[in-house]
């Protein structure tokens, strides 16, 4: 059964680490057999979430974004932790999506930090949202902290541990996904098989 995950990086920064850690939870995501996207916030130029009443009057970025979202099982969206929570850019991005997109998707979060108490605070929000829109986020999370000792080539000395993590964190992603897919879990009424 195809599963297809999609990665959203709400960095804006160039060469970000939380690009890089997408990156790699992807890389799980496909050596569990999905097929992976990745989209970086800053490539897109969305524009501020205005609640208008005719939602397909935004510009075509946005459309396009919504229906990379709906088309796929699952979603790993990563930000840095900002003032104690995701991004401006990424809340935004998830604010011009709805329940058509996020409904029933299984969710893998990433939060990186520059501070060492790490991105607690955004992962617990990105929970929060992902929630408000009817997705499921897998037990399994990464927070990354000091990334500045970091490049969007090299986790330095973490590179295993954090390879590691990532790997898991896009590897649970699909997996329950692809339950999903299956009619194992079913979504609807809550039974199991």
């Amino acid at each position: 059964m195809s599963i297809k995950v999609l990665g959203i990086c709400g960095s804006l920064r160039a060469k970000s680490v939380t690009a890089k850690a997408v990156q790699v939870a992807l890389e799980g995501a496909k050596l569990s057999g999905a097929e992976t996207t990745f989209i970086d916030l800053a490539d897109l130029a969305l524009p501020f979430c205005d609640g208008r009443d005719d939602e397909e009057s935004y510009p075509q970025a946005v459309l396009d974004f919504r229906v990379a979202v709906r088309d796929v099982q699952g979603v790993i969206l990563g930000t840095p932790e900002y003032h104690n929570s995701l991004t401006g850019a990424l809340k935004n991005a998830l604010d011009l999506c709805s329940f058509s997109e996020f409904e029933h998707k299984m969710v893998g979060v990433i939060g990186v930090a520059g501070g060492g108490m790490g991105a607690i605070n955004s992962i617990n929000h990105l929970r929060t949202i992902m929630r408000g829109v009817g997705a499921w986020v897998v037990p399994h999370q990464v927070s990354i902290s000091n990334s500045s000792r970091f490049s969007a080539n090299d986790f330095g000395e973490h590179t295993k541990l954090l390879t590691d993590r990532l790997t898991r964190l896009g590897t649970d992603v699909t997996k329950f996904a692809r339950l999903i897919a299956a009619g194992v879990i079913d979504v609807d009424t809550d039974d199991t098989i």
